[in-house]
């Protein structure tokens, strides 16, 4: 039975998720929406869209047992940003993301390693390492190209879409980049970045 690892990128609306080898071959890049009833409170809508990803998760297990004769060995989580001005909105994100990785723990009996997004694109994107001396010690520091300081996600999105021009993203009907392909392209950012700290991605 092949070993395979799980990176996801999670959010209250869309989850994206690629599946590795245990060798860090791309298998496949998916997306989940995450879509509640109206007739669904607003106070339990974080826990219908967690029933919702827990099966999904669930018929994923099963769906790499069967169609890939493997197992899931390892997930790798992004942790959500805590830079919003909304108080509420961060507790959200954090609170959900704590929801989905307890379900991710019960199902495939394996803590999810817990990556920033400020430490998955360093480990993704080397190129965009700056370093500099301040008050005598050597800082690391991440560096956009100027055209992406307002849009991050969009960098992510192209350097992914070089690397594997194989991928069908979503779009928009005006031709824009869905936001579901940028929540794909973060889960493929933040598994490079979980396979590196694993040894695996060379």
């Amino acid at each position: 039975m092949g070993k395979y690892i799980w990176s996801l990128d999670i959010s209250t609306t869309n989850i994206g998720s690629t599946l590795w080898t245990y060798d860090a071959e791309l298998v496949e890049l998916k997306h989940l929406k995450l879509v509640t009833d109206r007739s669904v409170s607003v106070e339990h809508r974080d826990i219908h869209k967690a029933d919702i990803f827990k099966e999904y998760a669930i018929n994923y297990r099963d769906k790499v047992r069967e169609d890939f004769d493997g197992e899931i060995v390892a997930v790798i989580v992004e942790k959500p940003l805590g830079g919003s001005n909304n108080a509420n909105t961060v507790a959200l994100l954090h609170g959900f993301n704590g929801m989905c990785r307890y379900i991710l723990y019960n199902i495939f009996k394996v803590k999810p390693m817990v990556i920033s997004v400020h430490e998955a694109r360093k480990l993704y994107c080397p190129e965009l390492v700056k370093t500099k001396k301040v008050k005598g010690e050597i800082e690391e520091r991440l560096s956009f190209p100027k055209e992406y300081r307002n849009n991050k996600k969009m960098y992510i999105w192209e350097k992914v879409s070089k690397e594997h021009p194989e991928i069908e993203w979503l779009y928009k009907r005006n031709g824009e980049v869905s936001d579901l392909s940028f929540d794909m392209s973060d889960s493929y950012c933040v598994g490079v970045a979980g396979l590196k700290k694993m040894g695996i991605y060379k």
